[in-house]
């Protein structure tokens, strides 16, 4: 006994020592805590040092030995909570570390206030119930406390663990806090033999934590207690029944050695015929009582063969895959996750996750680095890993945190890549097994061969896919090209419209001019020629070379904005002045067609900077384009505001908006009348008339309107409900201008100082309507 007290405790350090080289000397496991293991194993060898204090010996003069012992418990204790808790939740426990702090403060403080302490020697503990001792209630109180709080941690971290190795390992840690407890209680004992067995309890469960923190796969406390069990049962079953072979051949003795030994023999063969089918019934009792049934390689991976094989459909054949591995692996869940498009040289490997319910139903999209330690292990060593071995092997302590929370959102335990010509194109991935143990390496082989098998199904899915993609694209593709098709048709039409309405253009003002020139010179020879009359003749000549001069124009115009060589002279010019100019020449048109042409909202407007004759024509064109098109009686609206900046810019606009109770645009029309020569009505119905309803005209002037706003660097668009000739839905049409032109807006020169025509600077009513039915309204 006495050797035994003397010896024990130094194997005790001597062990701490050979534990903390081994702390030093192995890979940290990942989320260990190597300060807290080595102050663990300091206060270990702390608490057996105590034990060779001899039993007389006082310290300071007051505290016995059991008082140094039970004090180097307590901050083992402390210390053990401290590894344990952290490894449960991830994080150093603060408010452990603080009630661990205060107990022993107030343990230390009881101590000095008590005059006698008599902590760890024996018999103090049925001592402490007739004599009350502050030091031994708060010490004994501590301990059992810790004794109680440490397995239930351990019991928390179980339940809340959903990777099985996780699981293990609380349940470990379960047992270590156990006995643990157990030690310190026996080493409050006070009794020597007792205090041993304490001391050696608590080297095991030291040992136990260091292998734990030393290593991420701890001890398979579960599989060995089901070995145990397995093993203690058959062994029963065994003894059983040779106990009743012997039972039995005892009771039937015969006469001769030779019939006992027959009936012996008899007796061996049905008790061995017996024995085997009751052995494998008691085997799979106990696999499927204890959740260990094993899953047969050969043929799970057969079975999964055949399901997926005879699948082309990508989606199915997720759907197909998942179905198939959780009957074969046994798991809970399972998924196949895609890789898109991964070449050897790309940096990211986009995983795509098909059906999925973590994201109502949408495919999900995550990425690893071309560096990640687990797209190594899948690529070079061509192996699956556990979500465990991610989370705490050292061999990935180099994977980014993101890529380890978007793994674990798939709540899934293995991964399998699937691999192809030495091409990762997807992943296997399996969730927990039903019966909650790990993942075996027997059962990493059959995820691996799973994969394998299963890349050839993925990449033929993976090529109709692309097929059916392809062809969706030439579909499109064909129908772009049949709409470019037909709009080329039609633009083709519009350059044969443009040519029949131009040659009409021309021949009128011609025939009108040659006319009226045949006339004179009849007139001249018959000496009949009257200045009156003379005078009507040349304004009509002067009306028909005006009308062909504007149309010349029209087209140099064009011409000039196809080659980009339109030049805009900037001034500063009112948005109000420019929209009067291009009012007033309109308002006899109006008139006689009995249109309200009304203008609102122009005072006020800020002075932009523009060409004010480009404008002018620019908005003209728009005006009489609303006129042609809105029947007589109808009415058009002219109205302006200021419109902040858009996209973040600081600039401010002017937005024009113009509108009609015409006859509308159609949907398809609405981009193609700012292209040249573009007209909506049939060319056939061509009327001469400049302003009559449907009039006529080359389809050039909304074109030009279109260059000269995007010249100064605005824009316009168009909005209409579609064509109807009845029902009149009418257009809007918007002109947005900036009050500073950009950079970027075509000029010469800029002649920001010249000033505006004097009756041009007077402002324009608020309100005004120029015409409506031959009357003005206010």
């Amino acid at each position: 006994m006495l050797v035994a007290v003397g010896i024990l405790p130094l194997i005790v350090i001597l062990s701490c020592v050979i534990m903390l080289v081994m702390v030093f000397a192995r890979a940290e496991r990942r989320h260990a805590g190597r300060p807290w293991l080595v102050f663990t194993l300091a206060a270990l060898g702390v608490t057996a040092a105590a034990f060779l204090i001899p039993q007389d010996a006082l310290l300071a003069d007051r505290f016995g030995r059991g008082f140094a012992i039970t004090l180097g418990l307590a901050v083992l204790l402390i210390a053990l909570g401290t590894v344990l808790i952290r490894d449960v939740t991830g994080q150093t426990p603060q408010a452990w570390l603080a009630a661990g702090m205060f107990w022993l403060v107030i343990l230390i403080v009881a101590a000095l206030a008590s005059p006698e302490t008599r902590i760890g020697e024996a018999n103090w503990l049925a001592d402490l119930l007739t004599t009350p001792d502050i030091a031994g209630i708060v010490a004994f109180a501590g301990i059992m406390i810790t004794g109680i709080t440490l397995p239930s941690f351990a019991f928390y971290g179980y339940f809340r663990s959903k990777l099985p190795e996780v699981a293990n390992r609380a349940l470990l840690w379960f047992v270590l806090s156990v006995v643990a407890a157990c030690g310190a209680a026996l080493i409050l004992s006070g009794q020597g033999l007792m205090m041993m067995a304490g001391l050696l309890a608590l080297l095991l469960s030291i040992a136990g934590v260091i292998h734990a923190q030393t290593t991420h796969r701890a001890f398979d406390l579960r599989g060995r207690l089901f070995s145990v069990l397995r093993t203690l049962l058959l062994l029963a079953l065994t003894t059983a029944a040779i106990f009743f072979a012997i039972l039995v051949g005892d009771e039937m003795r015969l006469p001769s050695a030779a019939q006992s030994a027959a009936l012996a023999v008899v007796i061996a063969l049905l008790v061995a015929t017996l024995y085997m089918p009751l052995r494998q019934i008691l085997e799979a009792l106990l696999r499927r009582l204890l959740g260990s049934a094993t899953v047969d390689p050969t043929v799970a991976a057969r079975k999964y063969s055949q399901q997926i094989s005879k699948t082309l459909e990508l989606k199915q054949l997720a759907d197909t895959v998942g179905q198939a591995l959780e009957d074969a692996m046994n798991v809970r869940r399972s998924r196949l996750l895609l890789v898109d498009k991964f070449e050897k040289g790309d940096e990211i490997v986009t995983l795509r996750l098909l059906t999925d319910t973590i994201d109502n139903g949408r495919d999900v999209r995550f990425q690893l680095a071309r560096n990640s330690p687990i797209l190594r292990r899948w690529l070079v060593e061509r192996t699956p890993v556990t979500q465990f071995d991610m989370e705490f092997s050292p061999v990935f302590k180099a994977t980014e945190t993101i890529e380890l929370d978007m793994l674990r959102a798939l709540d899934m335990s293995a991964y399998a890549p699937i691999l192809v010509d030495d091409v990762l194109i997807g992943v296997l991935a399996c969730g927990a097994k039903r019966n909650g143990t790990p993942f075996y390496p027997h059962d990493m082989d059959l995820l691996a061969t799973m994969a394998d098998q299963t890349g050839v199904a993925l990449r033929n899915a993976r090529l109709v896919a692309d097929l059916r993609q392809l062809n969706t694209e030439m579909q499109v593709l064909n129908r772009g090209l049949a709409a470019t098709q037909q709009q080329m048709e039609k633009l083709d039409d519009v350059k044969t419209d443009f040519i029949t309405i131009a040659s009409h253009e021309l021949r009128t003002p011609l025939a009108q001019i040659r006319g009226y020139a045949d006339l004179v010179d009849t007139l001249n020879d018959d000496g009949m020629v009257d200045p009156d009359r003379v005078s009507g003749m040349v304004d009509n000549i002067r009306k028909a070379t005006q009308r062909m001069e504007e149309l010349i124009t029209a087209m140099l115009d064009v011409s000039q904005l196809d080659v980009k060589a339109m030049d805009l002279r900037f001034t500063q010019a009112s948005v109000e002045s420019i929209l009067r100019m291009a009012i007033e020449p309109l308002a006899d048109a109006a008139r006689q067609r009995k249109l309200s042409l009304a203008a609102r909202g122009l005072r006020g407007l800020p002075v932009i900077e523009a060409d004010m004759q480009r404008l002018v024509q620019a908005f003209r064109n728009v005006i009489v384009n609303a006129i042609k098109f809105t029947p007589d009686g109808g009415r058009i609206d002219i109205s302006a505001e200021v419109r902040p900046g858009t996209n973040g810019s600081d600039e401010s606009h002017v937005l024009v908006k113009i509108a009609d109770t015409g006859v509308g645009i159609d949907d398809n029309d609405l981009e193609l009348i700012f292209r040249k020569f573009y007209r909506v009505s049939d060319p056939n119905l061509h009327s001469t008339g400049t302003y009559k309803f449907l009039g006529a005209g080359p389809g050039l002037g909304l074109t030009i309107a279109k260059g000269v706003i995007e010249g100064h660097g605005g824009r316009i668009w168009v909005e209409s409900p579609g064509h109807d000739m009845e029902k009149c839905p009418g257009s809007t049409f918007y002109v947005e201008l900036p009050i500073k032109p950009a950079d970027s807006a075509r000029h010469i020169m800029s002649l920001g100082g010249a000033s505006l025509p004097s009756h041009l600077t007077e402002p324009m009513p608020a309100d005004m309507t120029l015409v409506h039915s031959g009357r003005n309204e206010a």
